[in-house]
């Protein structure tokens, strides 16, 4: 059997995505940094507002915002005071400082899921096809 990249990718993207789209999506659940890391996304990081939002809506349909707010509280709470004390540079401050080891995993992971997608895509369009040489009628 040989190797399918198609295969390979598909789970990868699907979990890197949930991943990143829980956590970031559970970051706008915290009451005072959620709106700060929020509005930072909208202006700065488009790929973490892609995050926010679907991780917001997949949080708000299974009913999890305060275990999300939870998860949320550990891998942001570390950067409050930074956060507040200069709102504007809170993508900045979050992707160039190691607060806790769940945001060094979130930004370690931040461009595995679009990576994953093209490989996938890649991965389809290249996969092998049945081939077929004789014909009945």
């Amino acid at each position: 059997m040989a190797f399918r990249l198609d295969y390979v990718a598909l789970p990868v993207f699907i979990g890197t995505l949930a991943f990143n789209s829980w956590a970031w999506g559970g970051s706008t659940f915290l009451p005072e940094i959620g709106p700060i890391i929020q509005t930072s996304a909208e202006r700065e990081a488009p790929l973490v507002q892609t995050y926010v939002f679907l991780g917001r809506q997949g949080i708000t349909l299974a009913g999890a915002e305060t275990s999300a707010r939870v998860a949320a509280e550990e891998r942001f709470g570390p950067a409050r005071e930074r956060l507040l004390s200069e709102p504007a540079l809170a993508m900045d401050d979050l992707f160039n400082e190691s607060y806790s080891s769940g945001l060094a995993w979130l930004i370690r992971l931040h461009w595995v899921p679009p990576i994953a997608l093209l490989l996938f895509l890649i991965g389809w369009w290249r996969r092998p096809r049945q081939v077929q040489t004789i014909r009945r009628r």
